[in-house]
Formats: C-alpha cells, structure tokens, sequence
C-alpha cells in the first residue's frame, strides 16, 4: 500500500527531519520563487499553491506529525473529513496505520465473545456466570472507549467531544444499572435503570442544535458551515428538522415500547416491540434514495466516482442489515413464544461478526504481506485508481468536497492568504 508521507517535504526541497526554522526558511524562498505576481510562468500559480499547502501541513507539529504517520489523505481523513478531530487524536497517538489495524482486530474479537457469552448463559443447562461476567467484553470495549474520548475531551476541549464522553459514561452506568437488576442485587423498575439511556439520546440531540439556527435550512446547499445536503420529505423546515433527529425519534419509540413491556404495563407480544426497528431500517433505505437524489440536484459535480461510492456503501448497508432483520424476527419469536433455541437466534450475528473478522484479516494480510505492489494490483482488480489506501476511503467519505471547492473556503482562497503572508 503506498502512503506517500514525503511528498510535502520535496515540495519545500528540506530532509524529513527538518527543524520549524529550516521548513519556515525553505518556504520563504520558494514562495518568492513562484509567486505568481513574481514568476510569469502559467504553471507557477498551481505550484505555489501546493508549497502554501506543504508549509501549512508542515509547520503545525500536530498536522506534521499526522502527515508523517499517514501522508496527506490520511491527514485529510482523520482532520474531518471522514471521521473527526477525536480520530486524528486518535490516530496521532497510535503511530501506524497497522497498529490501528491490530487494535481493532483484538477489539472485534473482544466483540465476537458478547453474544457467544449470552448465548452460554441463556441456554438451558447454560453457565452460572453473573450478568455482569456475561457483559465483560462490552466492559472492556465500552471502558476503553471511555478512557480515550476522557483524554481526547480534555485534550481537545470542545464541546463535541465532552458529549461524547458523557455518552460513553451514560452507557457505563445503563450496563451497571442492567446487570445489577439482572442479577438481583437491586430491585429497580425498568423505567428507572433506562435513565441513562433517556440522558444518553437528550444529549445526541442536544449535539444538533445548530440546525435550529435561522440560517441553517437556507444555507444547508450553499454554506459549508450548515451543509446538510439531505431531504426534507417536502415539509420544508419542519421536514429537514425531522430529517436531522430521524434516528433520534426512532430510539424514543423503541425504548418507550420497551420499557412498556418489560415494566408490564402492556400486555401485547415481543413482534410488537419489534415494529419501530422494522420500520427504521425499511424508511432508512428510502432516505439514503431520497439523500442521494437530494445531494445530485444540489452539488455541482456529481461523477462516476461518487455514484459508485454511494452504490457501495448501500450495498454494504443491505449485506449487514439483512441478518440484522432475520436476528430480529427470531429474538422477537423467542420471547413470545420460545420457538427457537437461543444459539440458532444468534447465528446471523455470529455470521455478520465473522464475516466483518475474515474481511478484515482479508484486507490486512494484504496491505501488510504483500506491499504496496500486493495491494495495488488487488485495488487495481477493484477498480480503485488510486493506490493511496486513504485517497480511496477519502473519496468515499467526501462526497460533497467537489461542491465545497467552489465556496467562499476554495483552495484559491487559501492560495491568497499565502500571498498576503509573503
């Protein structure tokens, strides 16, 4: 796989092991050089705008240290384009995109034992572990998802991230309050130990206030600040509002049956409980349709490239959904009626779970065992061009980058501060 983590640095034509001062000299001269008021040459303008993009990268140490562990889309992906500021802290701190590789392997597996643990619990003749050694592995993953968004909160302090944090702490406490009932070391009523979760979806919410901003709706085609370039079941505002709490809703309803139900204040069957997943995840195909014909009428350039990213991203979608609704219908048959042994109930999940580990492994043994040259002749029989694994991904996950490039936050923008600086 070719991370080109060198390129930047040939740019401003300094070693990789430069100091602030000899990258900070090297620009200096070279933007003399190709500053299009000073060089006539047509190729000059493209030039300067890459060493004003080089010396950008380089001369933040966070931004450098990310470039020299990832190259440029790498940086792009992790800055937020795809995943986040929390990501790029993240991935600062791991050092390597196989380390990343390797800790998510360990925490897949960690996964995979959930519900092989249920499974041995549940049976009869089953274990006679204690529902909080049954949760052990969601202890860990959940625990070490914590720790990191804690240090990541105080690091980065942003609002954002704080609420993440209390996220991962509201579910902490939802798995104490779960297991301790389930164990009958506390006697709570339902509706009492799902108050974290009711905190828990308040403040995903709460994260999305900024739709309520006046100019939010106006502006969500044409402003990168608001830009939600999705469908508002031709409701106009209240639509798109609805459109932005969509998941949020749903979880409302699932939870209230739920609590409902095991609380005993309704006596209907677990088929019912079952509806609001159904309905989720069959409305949810037809907004990713009525997103995508949404963002085509309002981006600018809409190609190949995208259409087949979101062609494969729903593909994907329907192949993990698909168990997920047979594991649904059999849950929803065992506890009406205790149709079904509960290790046949969990076998699509076992199914999804391995498949995501043996693609992965796939993909790993790739990149790490055959090299670059392995890997770009598989992207290559995939139909990839780029052989950069994160250009690949980047492309993915940007879609709207080409609508963005003829904003007020152009690239030409950046390439005029450069000028302004010299």
């Amino acid at each position: 796989m070719n991370i080109n983590t060198t390129r930047y640095y040939e740019l401003l034509e300094v070693p990789v092991d430069a100091s602030q001062e000899d990258i900070k000299r090297a620009y200096r001269v070279l933007a003399l050089k190709y500053h299009p008021d000073k060089n006539p040459d047509p190729s000059a303008a493209e030039q300067f705008k890459e060493i004003s993009e080089a010396y950008g990268v380089l001369s933040d140490p966070e931004r450098r240290k990310l470039y020299d562990q990832y190259g440029a889309e790498g940086l792009k992906l992790f800055e937020g384009g795809g995943f986040g500021e929390e990501a790029a802290y993240v991935a600062s701190m791991m050092g390597s995109i196989k380390y990343i590789g390797c800790l998510f392997c360990i925490l897949l597996l960690v996964l995979i034992l959930f519900p092989i643990f249920i499974v041995v619990k549940t049976k009869s003749g089953g274990v006679s572990w204690s529902w909080a050694k049954v949760f052990s592995p969601m202890w860990i993953l959940v625990g070490i998802s914590t720790l990191l968004f804690g240090i990541i909160a105080i690091r980065i302090k942003k609002l954002g991230t704080t609420v993440i944090f209390i996220q991962h702490i509201c579910v902490l406490l939802f798995m104490a309050f779960l297991t301790a009932n389930l164990d009958g070391r506390t006697h709570l009523m339902w509706a009492k130990v799902f108050i974290p979760i009711y905190i828990l979806i308040a403040a995903n919410m709460g994260k999305k206030y900024e739709v309520f901003k006046k100019d939010a709706y106006e502006k969500r085609f044409t402003d990168p600040e608001y830009l939600r370039p999705v469908t508002n079941f031709g409701l106009g505002r209240l639509g798109f509002w609805i459109r932005s709490f969509y998941t949020d809703l749903h979880a409302c309803w699932f939870f209230v049956f739920l609590i409902l139900k095991i609380d005993r204040a309704v006596g209907w069957t677990w088929y019912i409980n079952s509806i609001p997943l159904f309905v989720y995840i069959g409305t949810y195909f037809i907004i990713m349709f009525l997103d995508n014909s949404a963002k085509s009428k309002n981006l600018d350039q809409i190609d190949e490239e995208d259409e087949g990213g979101h062609k494969f991203f729903v593909s994907i979608f329907c192949c993990i959904m698909i168990p997920v609704i047979i594991f649904i219908g059999l849950l929803a048959a065992h506890l009406t009626s205790d149709k079904f042994l509960i290790a046949k109930i969990f076998a699509p999940i076992f199914i999804l779970l391995g498949l995501f580990f043996c693609g992965f492994c796939l993909i790993f043994c790739l990149m790490s065992f055959f090299g670059d040259k392995g890997y770009d002749e598989f992207a290559k029989n995939m139909g990839m061009d780029e052989s950069n694994f994160f250009n690949v991904v980047n492309q993915k996950l940007q879609r709207p980058q080409r609508f963005l490039e003829g904003t007020a936050i152009s690239v030409e923008q950046s390439s005029s501060s450069g000028e302004q600086n010299v």
